[in-house]
């Protein structure tokens, strides 16, 4: 699972795609698309244009990218080719949930593709994310993400609703809800899960140490909860199977949060001082950013608090943070971006001889332009320039980096030195 917050709008950035006037004899001519978002998960990549379409490239197993197909893009032809994925509607977001995807309307509908959630298949590989599941809340959906076992929504009125394994959904009785059946036959009878406040992000996901999930809080409280045993309390505790997180109250972060964002068993909260607290379960690999200070057992989050750690050290303001595979990359001022942690093919972005970077580096990534969002993958990363461009780096042999050029060597380290993807008509 791949998740971000905090990216830089895009409306004020003066992308290749400008409004236009009218045309000869008044006629109104329809401005150019441009993208206005950038997402990654696993070994593939999609992006988001001003007119709501959807294009995705990389790993195509199991129907990942939507096409109706099975086979990668982006290895032995470029991202353009395969045109836009049809989702049958205008796409505001894109929620990535392990192999599935959903997308979100401006209405606030998903249509979601690929495995499921807690049972429930959203599509086959044969078919088109527009013939994937149509899921309709009881209010407007802002978000969805799910973990091994479970899955929560997000609603237009703050509220967050979960199916799936009892001991993971956070409503303090331990009892399934939902498991294998259609969400839209579950959705309306849920419970809210009791937050103790408006949520305005939640994030997601699983491994085989248990579930977990976070939510965002619009006061700027974050509060977790899930089998998982470094949710940040300071404890070994699963909460949410006796108790509910509005009982179990805030983890305590040193500060107000504005975003959150994981990576598998990894949080990191960008408090409105603009300075970051990490924690989780992989602090040996370098995600966290606390330094070479760490065993190969130890966790953030288990017997102390993001808090007890203070501010990962970054050294400047944080302008968005960003979670992916083993590593976490930032935005700072300018359009500077800095990743950190670990990385076999170069998806670090210094170089194929820099695997690991355990604190947050004092070099800047040389990425050919003003970097205005970022996708961090498994092992790849892909940054939007302020040009409007997108170019990628890392590992190639399933087409993540969209070049389709099967030759490339498969590990595409230095950004700079990758071309952009071409630019679709």
């Amino acid at each position: 699972m791949t998740r971000r917050l905090g990216a830089i709008a895009l409306g004020a950035i003066a992308l290749s795609a400008l409004a236009l006037g009218s045309g000869c004899g008044g006629d109104e001519v329809e401005a150019p698309a441009y993208i206005t978002d950038l997402v990654a998960n696993g070994r593939s990549a999609c992006v988001i244009d001003s007119r709501g379409r959807l294009r995705c490239w990389g790993a195509g197993g199991n129907g990942w990218l939507g096409y109706g197909e099975s086979e990668n893009i982006g290895d032995d032809e470029d991202w353009c080719e395969p045109g836009f994925v049809d989702i049958g509607m205008s796409v505001r977001s894109l929620e990535v949930l392990g192999g599935s995807k959903c997308a979100i309307s401006d209405t606030g509908e998903a249509r979601c593709w690929g495995p499921g959630a807690a049972g429930f298949p959203f599509s086959t590989p044969e078919q088109t994310a527009g013939e994937g599941l149509l899921i309709r809340g009881p209010s407007p959906l802002v978000a969805i993400d799910r973990g091994i076992e479970h899955a929560c929504v997000l609603l237009d009125t703050g509220a967050v609703r979960c199916w799936g394994a009892g001991a993971e959904l956070g409503y303090g009785d331990s009892i399934d809800r939902g498991v294998g059946q259609d969400p839209n036959d579950i959705l309306p009878a849920l419970p809210d899960v009791p937050l103790g406040g408006e949520a305005v992000h939640i994030v997601a996901g699983g491994t085989v140490h248990g579930d977990h999930t976070c939510a965002l809080l619009r006061s700027g409280g974050v509060r977790c909860w899930g089998t998982q045993t470094w949710l940040g309390y300071g404890t070994q505790e699963a909460i949410g199977d006796d108790e509910t997180p509005e009982q179990v109250g805030d983890v305590p972060l040193g500060g107000a949060a504005i975003a959150l964002t994981a990576s598998g068993s990894n949080w990191c909260a960008l408090l409105e001082d603009h300075s970051l607290r990490c924690w989780g379960k992989d602090a040996a690999t370098g995600i966290l950013g606390y330094g070479d200070i760490f065993g190969d057992i130890e966790h953030v989050g288990d017997d102390e608090t993001p808090m007890d750690m203070g501010p990962v050290p970054v050294g400047e303001p944080v302008q968005a943070v960003f979670m992916g595979g083993s590593r976490t990359c930032v935005l700072l001022d300018g359009g500077r971006a800095r990743c950190w942690g670990w990385s076999h093919a170069g998806e670090l972005g210094y170089g194929i001889q820099v695997s690991t970077l355990r604190e947050p580096p004092d070099e800047d990534l040389e990425v050919g332009g003003k970097v205005v969002d970022l996708a961090v993958g498994f092992d790849h990363t892909c940054a939007l320039l302020d040009s409007g461009r997108v170019r990628c780096w890392g590992d190639s042999r399933y087409g993540q980096l969209g070049l389709g050029d099967p030759t490339l060597d498969p590990k595409e380290s230095i950004p700079f030195e990758v071309e952009l993807l071409p630019e679709c008509d």
